[in-house]
């Protein structure tokens, strides 16, 4: 009996769920976009502790998430500095259309290597497109004279990203078992949303507020699956990128909110 628990043991940490696949893009003319992220881990737990890599201590593991998350934001605030204004005179955003095909890469690459120097050279093929689409969205709104509406987007971002990171360091449990509700609400919002870009496009600010609630969720959740996790370099840049899509995705969300709002006046 005690060698069949142990080896029942050992096949559950042995296990592999695959690693989130999410992707998404930016409306710009027209009202499209979408993003997708399926469950994770076995029933009652909503994670997977797989394990690649060796491990590490856990100021290793935290640092090299944090270097990653400044890493990207660096990237992007610079493509936004440098190629913003350009993107927004010369392009009509048709550009946006390779961007989505490069996110899926990056996720599917992320999501089957073991290696923590793939994982990283996923990591920036996210980090590149989704600059290339918030320097658009930020350079459009700039040169209408938006910039405030930049820096509130940026402001509430920030605050929802304290506030998850906050209730996922208390209760973590709370979102670590959220993994496949999330999973079915985003897949049930993808078909409503386009349901409503084509017969409704007044009304898709309801999917934008949707859409931002149910990446602030995804966001605990994958704080919180960083937090739970066995620690590794793998590990870590995998959280990284995790969190720095959530991130992303509730800015860019946020920049469409503020938008539509200040035309309305």
């Amino acid at each position: 009996m005690e060698e069949f628990r142990n080896n029942n043991q050992n096949n559950q940490n042995n296990e592999e769920y695959e690693p989130y696949d999410s992707w998404g893009t930016i409306e710009t003319a027209v009202n499209v976009g979408s993003a997708a992220k399926p469950a994770f881990g076995t029933a009652g737990r909503g994670y997977t502790e797989v394990f690649y890599g060796e491990g590490v201590e856990d100021r290793q593991y935290l640092l090299t998430i944090i270097g990653c998350l400044f890493w990207g934001f660096l990237v992007n605030l610079l493509m936004c500095v440098t190629l913003g204004k350009s993107l927004a005179q010369s392009s009509d955003g048709s550009f946006l259309a390779l961007v989505v095909p490069l996110q899926i890469v990056s996720c599917f690459m992320n999501a089957f290597s073991k290696k923590a120097i793939t994982k990283f050279i996923a990591y920036n093929m996210l980090v590149v497109p989704m600059g290339l689409e918030i320097a658009f969205v930020v350079g459009v709104m700039t040169a209408v004279g938006l910039m405030d509406a930049v820096l509130m987007a940026l402001i509430g971002t920030l605050i929802i990203g304290a506030v998850m990171f906050a209730m996922a360091y208390f209760k973590p449990e709370v979102f670590l078992s959220l993994g496949r509700t999330l999973l079915v609400v985003t897949i049930a919002a993808i078909p409503a949303a386009l349901l409503i870009a084509i017969f409704a496009p007044a009304a898709y600010i309801t999917m934008d507020i949707v859409f931002t609630l149910i990446f602030a969720l995804w966001l605990g959740f994958d704080i919180s699956r960083a937090m739970a996790q066995p620690k590794s370099v793998a590990n870590a840049i995998t959280s990284a990128f995790d969190v720095y899509y959530d991130l992303a995705y509730i800015f860019l969300r946020l920049l469409l909110l503020m938008a539509k709002n200040s035309s309305k006046r």
